[in-house]
């Protein structure tokens, strides 16, 4: 009976913040069996959504304001936009959340439903063999507003088949699991160690043409966010420990995560064994481990930290036009891959990487890889008009809708390749300043 209660107090609070209430409607025009359908069918829409939002993305505002504005009630959707944090979405590229069951709905009075169920993550093995990594009870209520049905609250239970711990220290704080889904893959220097160093990001990476294991340096771009992985390996006592420093922009820093793995050498165990032994070095998402680490990392912000990224975190979520105002001139000093990537912006997975601002812009990394990524696209006509600064910055506005921004190795060399081009694409129009 005080659960009744409870949440008929919360439905009224909800109807009444978004500036609507629902009375009780006779008897002759209820249809409870339709109306448990709908409800039914409005959660599990809304499940499905759930991985469109990247939560720790600079546009997570504006892709709640898409993806859920027809499952939502005005007042709870405003409330996710300013804040977030407080939204159901995707934390990490690895694993994600992809449905939400439901266990039971319940009706209490005319227009409102309790529902409960648990929201299903999985990463991509376990999508492909129908299994889960993770579930999280929540509990929603649902309102008729009119002749419509929309969410009005949403309570999360804490997650759960995973046993991640927090550790804080120095003024950093972190999450990381305390054992590795792993049977033989062991850690040997855990939890990781996590620093935080006002640097830009850069990546030297290893030659294609050096053969030594020793160590490797990559770049990769892991779930939205990019990283420079090096990697140290050294063997002993049939084991090889591998020695690992990922690297990726947060909030205008450079966050390093530091830690040591054991991986036996599978040849030693049996056929059962080392097969089971060769398959898990194959399937263990290590770089989707240490993304969710990265995301989960927090620290006391320097007094006096006025960077591009901090602001723009600041500026994004709101919705005001003078906050609207601001985040579009603080984009404005973002001119090349560095910046975006620098700025928080999101990494595309694509050769070469791409970083794309919330205005439309896209930066490709390396000058010269992002001149030839540019020439490509205007001798195969996908430029609709072009403009140049006297700074040699080249903005080409694309068929597609997009702007791609590059550096010319000269000035004037836009102009005569779109001339080059015009036989096969027509004129394209170049503003000069």
């Amino acid at each position: 009976m005080k659960k009744t209660v409870l949440v008929a107090c919360i439905v009224i609070v909800a109807a009444a913040g978004a500036g609507l209430y629902f009375f009780r409607t006779p008897k002759s025009m209820d249809n409870p069996r339709a109306d448990e359908a709908t409800v039914r069918t409005l959660v599990t829409n809304f499940g499905r959504t759930l991985k469109n939002v990247s939560l720790q993305s600079p546009t997570a505002a504006q892709d709640i304001g898409q993806y859920y504005q027809e499952y939502l009630a005005p007042s709870l959707l405003e409330e996710w936009k300013s804040d977030p944090s407080k939204a159901l979405g995707r934390l990490t590229s690895s694993p994600w959340p992809d449905r939400i069951e439901i266990g039971s709905v319940q009706q209490f009075g005319s227009g409102a439903y309790e529902v409960s169920g648990k929201i299903i993550e999985v990463t991509s093995q376990e999508e492909a063999q129908g299994k889960i990594v993770a579930t999280r009870a929540l509990q929603l209520t649902v309102i008729k507003f009119g002749n419509v049905w929309r969410i009005a609250t949403v309570i999360l239970a804490p997650q759960t088949a995973e046993d991640w711990k927090t550790s804080a220290a120095d003024g950093v704080e972190f999450q990381y699991p305390e054992k590795l889904p792993t049977e033989f893959i062991a850690t040997q220097e855990w939890p990781p160690t996590v620093g935080i160093a006002p640097k830009t990001f850069s990546c030297a990476e290893t030659p294609s043409n050096v053969n030594s294991l020793d160590e490797i340096v990559t770049q990769r771009t892991i779930g939205e966010r990019i990283y420079c992985v090096d990697v140290k390996n050294e063997g002993a006592a049939g084991s090889v420990y591998a020695a690992y420093v990922y690297t990726t922009p947060k909030l205008g820093q450079l966050v390093s995560i530091r830690f040591v793995l054991r991986y036996p050498n599978c040849g030693a165990y049996d056929a059962v064994q080392n097969q089971a032994c060769v398959d898990e070095r194959k399937t263990f998402d290590l770089d989707g481990m240490v993304d969710r680490i990265a995301l989960s990392v927090r620290w006391d912000p320097v007094p006096g930290d006025n960077s591009l990224a901090r602001q723009l975190s600041d500026c994004l979520p709101k919705s005001d036009w003078a906050s609207h105002e601001k985040c579009m001139a603080l984009m404005q000093q973002i001119q090349d891959f560095d910046a975006c990537v620098m700025a928080g912006f999101s990494v595309m997975k694509s050769n070469p990487p791409q970083c794309r601002t919330v205005d439309g812009r896209t930066f490709v990394q390396g000058t010269e890889r992002a001149w030839q990524y540019a020439l490509q696209i205007i001798r195969n006509c996908g430029v609709e008009k072009v403009s140049q600064t006297h700074r040699r910055v080249v903005s080409l506005a694309l068929k597609s809708g997009d702007t791609l921004v590059v550096t010319e190795p000269q000035i004037d060399d836009i102009i005569v390749v779109t001339e080059a081009a015009q036989s096969k694409c027509g004129k394209i129009p170049v503003a000069t300043e």
